[in-house]
């Protein structure tokens, strides 16, 4: 069974929109779209994602988790039908070879990226760790579900950050070596400075340009905000906290 399929009332209730799909057709329907819209916004804190599943192949991970700003140009008002058969309003859609097409939108387009990746409902590991090339190319974007930005982080990539700029925050300078030991070396979180939601698929990144490493306390404040703060903005407002912090503690 599609783990999509067996998730579908938790996936409801995280605010993303499950929807059957068929090998021929399936359906979007706008009422439901605003309710899952609204409870995205108000209840996630995420945006709505539209995970279409199929059922019928045996293949667990058989479905897209398209993030809906990605694809919320098809859905307009213009491209709604009308069924001659309940008089239902709604978006009649096809997706065949990772194309997603809107009737009367005349555009197909392109979710390979967001095939079989994990789910709102689904836990992630946040500590990744791969032996890599030093000299290698690595690409990333495969959309997934995490609770930051939802997209995939090559581990290999994670990996090659932490070998050229080491593994203490960039912001605060938190080591999880100097608090918590030596099983902990090399513990850090890794920060895209180019938002990987704003990117289209798949695109190479340069590790050591691209990414840079920062401690969950410091990752969670840079995505806080919609767009992500900058590392500047974060480190400023850390040093600036602090500075009134000593000041109050002497005077």
């Amino acid at each position: 069974m599609s783990i999509a399929h067996a998730n579908r009332r938790q996936l409801e209730l995280a605010g993303d929109y499950p929807i059957q799909c068929n090998e021929k057709w399936f359906a979007v329907f706008p009422r439901k779209l605003e309710k899952l819209s609204k409870m995205s916004s108000v209840e996630a804190g995420d945006p709505l994602t539209l995970v279409i599943y199929r059922t019928n192949r045996g293949i667990e991970r058989d479905h897209y988790a398209i993030p809906f700003t990605e694809v919320a140009d098809l859905f307009d008002d213009k491209h709604l039908t009308h069924s001659t058969v309940n008089g239902s309003i709604r978006w009649n859609c096809t997706l065949k070879n990772d194309q997603l097409h809107v009737s009367r939108s005349g555009i197909h387009r392109d979710v390979a990226g967001f095939y079989g990746v994990k789910l709102s409902t689904e836990s992630v590991d946040t500590y990744l760790a791969e032996e890599l090339e030093p000299s290698q190319e690595y690409v990333e974007g495969r959309a997934t579900s995490i609770q930051v930005n939802r997209y995939e982080r090559d581990p290999v990539a994670r990996r090659r950050c932490i070998e050229s700029q080491g593994s203490t925050c960039i912001i605060c300078g938190f080591s999880f070596e100097s608090a918590y030991g030596e099983f902990m070396k090399g513990f850090i979180h890794v920060h895209h400075l180019y938002p990987l939601h704003l990117s289209c698929g798949e695109r190479t990144i340069d590790p050591s340009v691209d990414l840079v490493p920062v401690c969950p306390n410091c990752h969670a404040v840079i995505h806080s905000k919609r767009p992500p703060l900058t590392i500047d903005e974060v480190r400023d407002r850390f040093v600036t906290l602090n500075q009134k912090l000593r000041t109050n503690r002497f005077s």
